[in-house]
């Protein structure tokens, strides 16, 4: 098998990797140029990633925004600015990166990917969201946001799950035990839309009443949105 070969095996694989088939496969080979490739590429016309990952990077960053604004609709701008930060940091697209095999596709310089170079947090992050750069010069803002969703779900739910937000759900609790003695409970209702967009409906209820449902892109955020609309029933029945 001669190099070129290997190089359209590596291109294929990892699109099966990311789970998106390129209609132009130049922009997914563009994103992988390392700027050292240059200097030894045959042939003129070529251009590294780094124009890719510019727009990756604002694609990246816009699609964390909106779907933690989305999920944790109780969060103050402190909290949101914090977990995007954790989420679009160099060291979280570097192991993102590193679970797709970026590093053996990348095309660099033979000097400075003897020095290991793939493995670079920093030449892997800015990688991936060349990656991204492509996949939304491609595809659009769905296929950019399909995919940008599905490599950070691990970490997406790991935040849901730190309960870093005092949310509405806290503080119905709070509501509920003080006035009742009781306590809310939550239940999943129905689910609808893709795997990359799925819509969750929750209710809540207090000894066996209704009090709201609430609707979100995940079950945390569908309850904690339940949880927002009994608080605001609970404030417009004490006025």
């Amino acid at each position: 098998m001669t190099m070129c070969a290997r190089a359209e095996d590596q291109f294929v694989m990892l699109q099966d990797r990311l789970q998106y088939r390129f209609a132009d496969p130049d922009l997914l080979r563009q994103a992988l140029v390392h700027r050292s490739w240059l200097n030894e590429a045959a042939g003129a016309g070529q251009v590294s990633n780094e124009r890719l990952e510019f727009i990756g990077d604002a694609i990246l960053g816009s699609v964390v925004a909106r779907r933690l604004f989305q999920d944790f609709p109780e969060a103050d701008e402190g909290w949101l600015t914090v977990a995007r930060s954790r989420l679009v940091r160099k060291e979280t697209l570097a192991a993102v990166a590193r679970a797709v095999e970026i590093g053996p596709c990348l095309l660099m310089g033979a000097g400075i990917a003897n020095e290991g170079a793939r493995e670079r947090d920093s030449v892997l992050s800015r990688s991936l969201e060349a990656v991204f750069g492509a996949i939304w010069m491609d595809g659009g803002d769905e296929a950019a946001e399909t995919v940008i969703l599905a490599l950070l779900a691990d970490e997406l739910a790991d935040i849901a799950a730190a309960g870093l937000v005092k949310d509405a759900k806290s503080r119905l609790q709070q509501l509920v035990q003080s006035q009742r003695g009781s306590q809310p409970t939550y239940a999943i209702i129905g689910e609808c839309g893709p795997q990359h967009e799925r819509s969750f409906r929750a209710a809540v209820e207090v000894d066996g009443n209704a009090l709201a449902e609430g609707v979100g892109h995940s079950k945390q955020a569908a309850e904690m949105e339940a949880a927002r609309l009994a608080l605001q029933r609970f404030a417009e029945e004490s006025t």
